[in-house]
């Protein structure tokens, strides 16, 4: 019998998460595969009452007390790398980093589109249209970050930024999309764009153990190789190409 437990970091979104919304908000899960069979052993969510990001260790070392797991039976630490919050993002995966080198563990960099993926289809069974389906991130000014998925949450494109014309030219294409997954910042051109189209927008959610499942069938890397997931040229480099040409 060959035993992997993963631990999954889901921490890439927190201003997406809705007032008083109870599932989807940041947390860790444990999971393991036993003979290539998945299972979630738990789940930690991590409280949204102070920052984020200072609860991140405490809630990953209150999941291992629950579950009476050692930092050293870890063969896998699974990450969603964004696109997301700038903090969020940052820590979780320095976290991830720091605990895969103490343990001698592989990392996996889950895009967190997937993670909402995962959640869409199998999580509460909402995605019963029967066609491709949007994950819409990182929205900002007039566009957002689109990864296309089909009706089973396997991905058919890589992520892109689009404005509203982009949009509506990929749901009027062939093989029409039936449904955005996105949160409260889409843009509202691509919103109204949506409502005319009669495409309905369901709100993303960021489950620690739909990480761990999204994670699976994902190369794993050396940790040294797990970077965040930027959906636009960082703010700091285009102002430095500005200034200086190059």
């Amino acid at each position: 019998m060959r035993r992997v437990l993963t631990l999954a970091i889901e921490a890439s979104n927190p201003s997406a998460v809705e007032p008083g919304q109870s599932v989807g908000t940041p947390g860790v899960a444990i999971g393991e595969t036993v003979d290539g069979v998945p299972r979630v052993l738990g789940v930690e969510l991590i409280a949204l009452d102070r920052r984020h990001d200072d609860d991140l260790i405490p809630a990953i070392d209150r999941l291992m007390r629950r579950l009476s797991v050692r930092p050293r039976e870890f063969g896998r630490i699974a990450v969603s790398v964004g696109p997301g919050g700038f903090t969020g993002l940052r820590v979780s995966i320095a976290s991830a980093k720091m605990i895969a080198e103490a343990v001698g563990a592989r990392c996996v960099a889950v895009p967190s589109a997937h993670v909402v993926a995962r959640h869409a289809v199998s999580g509460v069974g909402t995605l019963k249209l029967g066609g491709p389906f949007v994950v819409a991130l990182a929205s900002k000014g007039e566009d957002t970050f689109v990864t296309l998925f089909d009706a089973g949450g396997e991905k058919i494109s890589r992520g892109g930024v689009m404005d509203a014309a982009q949009v509506s030219a990929l749901v009027g294409g062939s093989g029409s999309v039936r449904l955005f997954v996105a949160d409260r910042f889409l843009p509202a051109s691509i919103r109204a764009m949506l409502a005319a189209q009669n495409v309905p927008v369901l709100g993303p959610r960021f489950e620690p153990a739909c990480c761990f499942e999204a994670s699976l069938g994902l190369p794993e890397i050396d940790p040294i190789d797990l970077l965040p997931l930027y959906p636009r040229e960082p703010e700091a480099v285009r102002k430095w190409r500005e200034l200086h040409g190059r």
